[in-house]
């Protein structure tokens, strides 16, 4: 097996271990998975472009190289959260492959509608002459020469079905061709996850050409191939309308790796009785949205989802929340982002972690997977 060293990240190969141990349901170094951060007490200032509604910056590999760099620099990352790079131009950006014309904002972004009905479907397709495709091809060939042998470069954020097709023709239009049409709204969806899985297929070579596995934009690493899923828009559905029309599509793009992670909020909860259906998710990226109850109010769903076999992953907890998750959850396939006041905080919550897991590793009496491990 070739070794991979990162100038950016020198523990890399002990930080390899623990995320394998942690995909297998093990606990390597008698401390559960966790990705510590804090604000740096300084931040730096921006160059002027970097604060401006702008295409070039998204763009221009360069820029979104500094861009994403002066971001990274104002925080201070501790524990197993490494150094990584997202060559994505923003979230979602598989629509914009298909035709959706993306709006460069200050901050982020988004995509404008490019259909009103499912009538015009045919319209939207993944085309490998698209202009923002070809952009992110450069973007990816320029960013894997200069995380090279520095740090881990992460694969695209391409989303989700459900974020896709509310894009593309509008929040209310999908809602109500959903309502009216949903057979042919599922087979739009199952398109575009072919689709998207045939965009992976095509930028996984050069993201992982001078790579250690992948890494996603949570971040997740895997040493096999890695795939993310998500569907935030989700939220609007029932659970039997969501089952029929979108879960098929969310299989598709899970089956599609040998290891996927599911992007999951807990504003979309209800949907967990069929997620945890699908053997092709392997752990799922629980997050908490700030109009949901307390995030310790959650553990019931938290416990739910390690129990059907998934490595289960929180974010972002609160230094004071921590205990209580350590205390009910099982450390076996367990990660969080855990969020402290500063850096040593965070040096004190690397000891707290060891001390809690240690106590609930004895509690569960061995350091054994739980008894129906998912695949790995």
């Amino acid at each position: 097996m070739q070794e991979y060293v990162y100038q950016q990240i020198p523990e890399w190969p002990q930080l390899r271990r623990r995320y394998l141990a942690n995909w297998s349901k093990q606990v390597e170094d008698g401390c559960l998975l966790a990705h510590v951060q804090n604000p740096t007490a300084e931040r730096s200032a921006p160059e002027p472009w970097m604060v401006e509604a702008s295409a070039e910056k998204y763009l221009n590999p360069d820029k979104l190289f500094a861009l994403k760099t002066w971001q990274r620099s104002n925080w201070h990352w501790h524990a197993d959260l490494f150094q990584y790079c997202i060559p994505s131009y923003g979230p979602n950006v598989f629509i914009g492959f298909c035709g959706a014309q993306p709006v460069f904002g200050r901050d982020t972004v988004w995509h404008e509608p490019l259909i009103a009905s499912l009538d015009e479907a045919d319209r939207v397709h993944f085309d490998e002459d698209n202009p923002y495709w070809k952009a992110h091809l450069e973007t990816v060939a320029y960013f894997s020469a200069r995380c090279a042998g520095q740090m881990q470069l992460g694969t695209t954020d391409f989303g989700g079905p459900t974020d896709w097709l509310s894009a593309v023709m509008g929040t209310g239009n999908f809602l109500l061709e959903t309502i009216e049409h949903p057979e042919r709204m599922r087979d739009f969806a199952l398109r575009l996850a072919r689709e998207c899985n045939r965009a992976l297929d095509l930028v996984r070579p050069p993201i992982t050409a001078a790579n250690d596995g992948m890494a996603n934009w949570m971040p997740c690493w895997s040493d096999r191939p890695l795939g993310t899923v998500q569907d935030d828009m989700a939220i609007n559905f029932s659970p039997a309308m969501y089952r029929e029309v979108f879960l098929p599509a969310i299989q598709e793009m899970a089956g599609h790796t040998e290891r996927t992670v599911l992007h999951w909020h807990d504003g979309c909860r209800h949907h967990l009785d069929s997620l945890l259906t699908l053997e092709e998710i392997q752990l799922i990226q629980f997050g908490h949205d700030p109009n949901s109850p307390r995030f310790t109010e959650l553990l019931p769903e938290m416990q739910q989802i390690q129990a059907a076999g998934k490595c289960l992953f929180i974010s972002c907890v609160e230094a004071w929340e921590v205990e209580c998750f350590v205390t009910h959850l099982d450390s076996r396939g367990l990660s969080m982002i855990i969020n402290t006041a500063g850096d040593e905080a965070s040096r004190r919550m690397q000891d707290e972690l060891v001390e809690l897991t240690t106590r609930r590793l004895a509690e569960l009496g061995d350091a054994s997977p739980p008894a129906k491990p998912g695949p790995h």
